[in-house]
């Protein structure tokens, strides 16, 4: 980040943790056998959280904030391995409705502790460095940011 062509904005710096905690995570998930990402696992656990009700692939992208381009290869491959199925809306078929298979069940009844695990490690390690005060604080202030730019 010295370098005088990659300004070291704030928004460029939220960026770069992004993408180091993906890189935390989705290694972590790696090391314990687990073939997805993390956001693949989002979905997939979202998806889960849903069951039996319906959930729309929009609604992954709104709730995610993930773009549409994003959320179509996620589902497609949720698709492939099995964890889930889609199906047009038969209100509008525009929409897609994201359905949790068998397979998706049983592989987030197995691995769903661990993947719960993975994300706490992830994030304790993220937050290792600041104090219990300033974790809260940073944790408040990530919101308000968040709010501040889903306003528009």
């Amino acid at each position: 980040m010295s370098d005088s062509s990659f300004p070291n904005s704030l928004g460029q710096q939220l960026k770069i943790l992004n993408i180091l905690f993906e890189k935390e995570m989705n290694n972590g998930l790696k090391q314990l056998g687990i073939s997805l990402t993390g956001t693949q696992t989002a979905v997939l656990m979202q998806v889960a959280s849903r069951d039996p009700q319906q959930l729309t692939q929009k609604e992954v992208e709104t709730t995610l904030r993930l773009s549409h381009p994003t959320t179509r290869g996620i589902v497609k491959r949720l698709v492939a391995t099995g964890s889930i199925t889609t199906i047009p809306d038969a209100t509008d078929r525009r929409q897609i409705i994201l359905q949790l298979t068998t397979a998706g069940a049983t592989f987030l009844e197995k691995n769903s502790a661990q993947i719960k695990a993975q994300t706490a490690r992830s994030e304790t390690k993220l937050t290792s460095r600041l104090t219990l005060d300033e974790t809260q604080t940073l944790s408040q202030l990530v919101t308000k940011m968040i709010t501040s730019l889903d306003e528009n």
